[in-house]
């Protein structure tokens, strides 16, 4: 990567972030490699493909335009994959704040001056994402319940992923409220069996459901319990009003006893 960076004029700045930039102890051989290339031109690297090969034999591609933040290409290689973020050098020299660490790999210009690993201290949800997370949460068990007395378990499927992705995050806030703001949980739940309590990392496991009625059914059912018993612990922490879960939960019954009658 530095050999081929060097010689392309185009590229100003490569960052390593991710797992990698932390140290051996966050990698291991299925690690990604994520790297932002801060470049001249952005536009040779987006709207080519041939540079792909300058680091392996490529598989696959997806290709992200990212409007939140900056088009990244994730390539698939024989032996790994890379994720490069392309971004023109004009937005590093506005500056950039990491959350996490990360090492710059090349800098042609002192642009890794405009660099710094944020010292915000992290923060508590505030009630209003605390209830939105709630809502969404019950929002997408509700209509998995009427997905799976449709028959329809390729939706139940989709909000039953929806609703996880809030449990997730209410598991992370329970964890951070009883160990402190700043402790790591990661991402997407990377690395879970390491932050994540092994009785909850259990109860997880029991949240995902194949396709079969019952099993989605006993999975909503392990989803809600898990997530009421958090929410209200973490209420408690964060001083915040519990969300009375009871009228939710009977209608999701009411809902899944329709199919028995």
């Amino acid at each position: 990567m530095r050999k081929w960076a060097t010689a392309d004029e185009n590229v100003r700045l490569v960052v390593l972030t991710g797992s990698v930039a932390l140290g051996d102890h966050a990698v291991d051989e299925l690690s990604d490699l994520d790297l932002e290339l801060y470049v001249l031109d952005p536009a040779p690297l987006l709207d080519g493909r041939d540079w792909y090969g300058s680091f392996g034999r490529v598989l696959v591609r997806e290709e992200l335009e990212d409007p939140d933040w900056h088009p990244t290409r994730l390539v698939y290689y024989v032996d790994g994959k890379i994720d490069f973020m392309i971004a023109s050098v004009e937005a590093a020299k506005r500056g950039i704040a990491y959350a996490r660490p990360y090492r710059v790999v090349l800098d042609k210009d002192g642009l890794a001056e405009s660099l710094w690993l944020s010292s915000e201290p992290a923060r508590p949800p505030t009630p209003v994402e605390f209830d939105t997370c709630i809502n969404w949460f019950y929002a997408a068990e509700l209509i998995m319940a009427k997905c799976i007395v449709r028959g329809e378990p390729w939706m139940a499927k989709v909000r039953e992923w929806d609703a996880n992705t809030q449990l997730l995050q209410m598991i992370e806030w329970d964890h951070k409220a009883r160990h402190g703001w700043d402790y790591d949980t990661w991402h997407l739940g990377a690395h879970m069996q390491e932050w994540m309590d092994s009785e909850i990392v259990t109860a997880f496991g029991t949240c995902w459901s194949d396709f079969s009625t019952h099993n989605m059914e006993a999975a909503l059912s392990a989803s809600v319990a898990l997530f009421d018993r958090l929410s209200g612990r973490t209420a408690t922490v964060l001083r915040i009003e519990q969300f009375d879960s009871a009228p939710v939960r009977r209608e999701i019954d009411r809902l899944l006893g329709v199919r028995g009658e």
